[in-house]
């Protein structure tokens, strides 16, 4: 069990840091090449890959302090992620004014606006599902279980670190 939980682990920090690093800016590069891009759609993706990036460094504490036998609650890290979750909180409702506010004025493409409106939306659900309910479920027992349940599980950084 330990060992499965420990590969899933290191599955999850893995794939959170090559999506933010590699996967999302390189889709968007290659969106940029064909459609006009502006300033929303650029900080949308910033704070996508930030959330990202946040996410890995938890899976990647949680998996090394599995290998070292100690509890992740105990170290600076509840600190460190109880601060990210009330500045990216604040830098997603700017998000969000910043997208209202280009939609009003007519300098702003279609494109730009679907882009950044598409990337604040997984903004925003990446930020609930690591600080308030779990929404990720890609194993059939996870998703078995929410069905039992029928609401899902509180996020588990939350569970672990009690922010």
């Amino acid at each position: 069990m330990r060992h499965a939980l420990r590969g899933r682990l290191l599955y999850l920090w893995t794939l959170e840091l090559l999506n933010a690093l590699f996967v999302f800016p390189a889709v968007y590069a290659m969106a940029a090449v064909r459609f006009r891009l502006g300033w929303y759609s650029h900080a949308a993706l910033g704070l996508v890959c930030v959330l990202l990036v946040v996410g890995a460094l938890y899976w990647y504490l949680k998996w090394r302090s599995l290998q070292r036998g100690y509890g992740l609650a105990a170290t600076p890290a509840r600190g460190f992620f109880r601060a990210c979750k009330a500045i990216l909180g604040a830098a997603l409702a700017g998000l969000a004014l910043l997208g209202a506010a280009r939609s009003t004025g007519r300098a702003a493409a279609t494109s730009e606006m679907v882009v950044g409106g598409l990337l604040t939306i997984m903004a925003a659900l990446e930020y609930i599902n690591y600080y308030y309910w779990q929404l990720s479920y890609d194993t059939p027992a996870e998703l078995r279980a929410l069905l039992r349940r029928r609401r899902p599980k509180r996020a588990t950084m939350v569970r672990d670190l009690g922010i």
